[in-house]
Formats: C-alpha cells, sequence, structure tokens
C-alpha cells in the first residue's frame, strides 16, 4: 500500500465547497443525486456546475442509492468518473452503466460483498455504517475477514478529523471518504477548515509506519 491514504469529500452541494477540495488535496468528490431524502441531494443541473468547478485531477463520484437505467443512463452523459451505488443495484441498472461501479456496503449486508465481488464492472467498494449517511462508526473488525483483490477499499461511516488517524492505521483502506463528518456544525454544507484537518490527518496517518 502507498503510504499516503487517498481522501474522498462527499455529499458536495456547491461550487465553493469543490474550492476547498481542489485547496487542500482531496483525490475524490462525490455528490448525492437522485435521493430527495437525502439533505445533500442535488439535481443534475447543479452536480453539473459543482463538477466544473472540481480540479480535473480529482475523480468524480454520482453517489445513488438504487438507482433506475434511466438515472443511470442520465449519469453516464454527467462527466463522472464513478457510479457509486447504495441499496440495491438491479439488471437493468448494471447493464446501463458506462461508469466504473462503487458498491457501496452497509454492515448490515457485507453477505452481498462475494456477489458483487465477481461483477466486471465493480471497480471498489465503500464500507459504510448501518444508516448510510448516519455519520456512525461501525466496529471496523467486521472488514477483517474481507478480501483485498485490487479493487478500491473504501472505509466510510463516521470519519471525522478526529478520528481518520486511527481508521488508517486501523483498517489500512484505499480511501477514506467523510461526508457529514465535514459538515459545519449546523449540519448544513461543508466547513472548510474541518475538510483541510480531515485531508491533512488521514494523508499523513501512515507516515513512519510499516
Amino acid at each position: 500500500m502507498a503510504a499516503e491514504t487517498l481522501v474522498k469529500i462527499c455529499g458536495l452541494t456547491s461550487a465553493e465547497e469543490a474550492g476547498f477540495l481542489n485547496r487542500y488535496g482531496a483525490d475524490m468528490a462525490g455528490t448525492v443525486l437522485f435521493f430527495p431524502k437525502s439533505k445533500r441531494n442535488v439535481e443534475p443541473e447543479k452536480a453539473e456546475l459543482i463538477l466544473a468547478a472540481l480540479d480535473k485531477k480529482i475523480k468524480k463520484c454520482a453517489v445513488t442509492v438504487a438507482p433506475t437505467a434511466e438515472q443511470v443512463g442520465i449519469i453516464n452523459r454527467m462527466g463522472y468518473d464513478y457510479l457509486q451505488v447504495h441499496g440495491s443495484l438491479d439488471y437493468a441498472a448494471y447493464a446501463a452503466a458506462e461508469l466504473p461501479v462503487i458498491k457501496a456496503f452497509n454492515v448490515s449486508d457485507l453477505d452481498d460483498f462475494d456477489r458483487f465481488s465477481t461483477l466486471d464492472k465493480v471497480a471498489g467498494y465503500v464500507f459504510d455504517a448501518a444508516e448510510y449517511g448516519s455519520g456512525k462508526v461501525f466496529d471496523w473488525k467486521l472488514l477483517e475477514k474481507l478480501p483485498r483483490d485490487g479493487r478500491l477499499f473504501i472505509l466510510a461511516g463516521g470519519l471525522d478529523p478526529e478520528n481518520v488517524s486511527k481508521a488508517v492505521r486501523a483498517v489500512r483502506p484505499d480511501c477514506v471518504d467523510v461526508s457529514s463528518g465535514v459538515e459545519n456544525d449546523s449540519g448544513i454544507g461543508k466547513s472548510e477548515e474541518k475538510i483541510k484537518a480531515f485531508i491533512k490527518n488521514a494523508k499523513s496517518a501512515l507516515y513512519g509506519q510499516n
């Protein structure tokens, strides 16, 4: 594993927040689409403005929950690098995907890992708490039995600037993923200072370690 862990900031809602990622060296960014239950959900038109504001070297993820084939078709044309799927992924939606898929797992559905790990379009995995977007940490030992198969191994779920170093050292993921952990104290919008601290702490966690 590389000494420096990749950082993904998820749930962007504005071009201003994209600027924070550019400034402090995030590697991946995510916007939530077609999921109005989330306060971080953005319409495709707004998502395109956010994507345009991101540095070209930042990989862009469309974050979805049980997307339809029609929604996947829209995402294919928007300029994303990855399709991230929480919940179910039916055959029609999978067949429609023209982007590499990152399949998200909650701790309650890890039994599905083997099935998705055999699919050609799956390029990585996100491991989250039982309730997506809850900001809660789960027992990282649950991941120890999962194989590292060369696809992106992304740790999410309750991470923040204070605990991300511990998480990196305990799990050794390829990437750490945060959303609520870098939001303003009001819970609305992202905090520039928290993003700065999260990225710094994640990327320095393994320095000096074997």
